[in-house]
């Protein structure tokens, strides 16, 4: 493999189209790019260039077939291996990222940027094992870094490796006592193992510091065996900005999520003409929309998560997006705008519905129809429950009786499993309730 020297007039040329490449001069990089195809038509590095390029003008066949071509060139390079993997995984490939993930270790296993990055590529396949695995190998070749700790300590966490999380916290907050990513997962372990004392004197040690952390404030009221109204927007935020390019495939074919499609065939029986107006609450990467097709009316996307809605624009369905959470968006609409209002598998973040379902009532149009869904809380428990899972389970005669306490007096409410959860079915209800004519 020829390595790039102060004298690699190759490398030179690479850099220059590289630049050309992030000042968005995708024309001109392109004709500077096949220049160097012409000298140099065996070196990798020019199809690597070729796979950036390729993914910045939008083409991402053309970006995956120069990635594959400098694998096959130098089938033994870390560097190739490890670019095609991620790409892989940013095409929502996961199998196949994986399978070159491992080679690209395999192939330079002390390596830290090889580590680092496929780290990332098991992240995002949601593959946590291996993601421990290398964060392990990471640690040892980087020793006392308390970056790749703290990743290690939250992996551990999420996969319920609680007291060794704890372990690893504490190390970097003796290193680093202000660190306040490492006391908010430490809290959060400490929570889930119910040593809920401890976990209370680290959030009084955060809130001290950022009294009006909404994340903190939610934290110390789960410690203190309270039930917050809602999920701070930071939190939910940074959950789906995280998983928004493998949300679909890890929704529909791992959890069995049929709700969309369901709930896109009783919006179709009412109006078989598709002339309405729609509002898709908590719309995330347009799962409902991609069902539902394109209406004669309006569809309007409300999602906190950019990455999300990002994904749902590709549908071409949508009319808008407005990056708000579910209850400002209720409470912000004018009345009598819309045919239907949907909010699925979205009150599992937002907690209590009193406010929730009354503006959704007054923004319907007369005979308009409001359909969600919702986690089930048993009889015996309270109206509104938050389980370990940090989702919201809610009763289902409560949420009846808000319904009809808003005005709705077609409510029709069928149990059903939403989707799997840990390998079991998780008991929800689906409620359409509809306003009067």
């Amino acid at each position: 493999m020829t390595t790039s020297t102060p004298a690699d007039p190759i490398a030179k040329r690479l850099q220059t189209v590289q630049h050309l490449i992030t000042s968005g001069k995708l024309s001109e990089a392109a004709e500077r790019l096949n220049g160097v195809a012409k000298s140099a038509p065996r070196d990798p590095r020019v199809y690597l260039l070729g796979m950036r390029l390729g993914e910045a003008a939008g083409n991402p066949q053309r970006a995956e077939e120069a990635a594959r071509r400098a694998v096959e060139l130098e089938p033994t390079w870390p560097v190739s291996v490890t670019e095609y993997a991620a790409l892989l995984a940013r095409l929502g490939r996961f199998d196949e990222a994986l399978d070159h993930a491992r080679r690209a270790v395999a192939l330079d296993p002390r390596n830290p940027q090889v580590l680092a990055r496929m780290v990332d590529v098991a992240h995002d396949a949601s593959r946590i094992d291996l993601a421990l695995s290398w964060l392990n190998d990471l640690a040892a070749v980087v020793p006392g870094n308390d970056a790749i700790q703290l990743l290690l300590a939250t992996d551990l966490r999420r996969v319920g490796r609680h007291e060794d999380a704890v372990r690893c916290y504490s190390g970097i907050l003796e290193r680093q006592p202000g660190n306040n990513a490492a006391l908010l997962g430490r809290a959060q372990a400490l929570h889930a193992m119910k040593d809920d004392e401890a976990a209370l004197k680290d959030c009084a040690v955060l809130l001290e510091r950022e009294p009006d952390n909404q994340e903190y404030q939610f934290l110390r009221a789960l410690a203190a065996g309270e039930t917050p109204p809602s999920q701070p927007e930071a939190v939910v935020k940074g959950l789906f900005d995280s998983i928004a390019y493998q949300f679909d495939d890890h929704l529909v074919r791992g959890l069995k999520y049929k709700l969309p499609r369901q709930v896109a065939d009783i919006i179709k029986a009412s109006h078989p003409d598709l002339k309405l107006n729609v509002l898709d609450l908590g719309c995330g990467t347009g799962l409902l929309g991609a069902c539902l097709g394109r209406i004669d009316g309006y569809l309007i996307g409300v999602d906190l998560s950019e990455p999300m809605t990002a994904q749902a624009a590709g549908h071409q369905v949508y009319d808008r997006f407005h990056h708000v959470n579910v209850l400002d968006a209720l409470k912000e609409t004018p009345a009598s705008l819309y045919h239907v209002i949907a909010a699925l598998d979205v009150f599992i973040y937002v907690g209590d519905l009193t406010a929730a379902i009354p503006d959704a009532y007054r923004i319907l149009l007369p005979g308009g129809q409001f359909i969600f869904s919702c986690e089930t809380a048993a009889q015996d428990e309270a109206d509104l429950v938050l389980r370990p899972s940090g989702r919201y389970a809610h009763k289902r005669s409560h949420v009846e009786a808000l319904c009809r306490a808003a005005g709705f007096t077609e409510l029709s409410v069928e149990e059903q499993v939403l989707r799997m959860e840990g390998d079991q079915p998780l008991a929800g209800f689906l409620v359409v309730a509809k306003k009067p004519a």
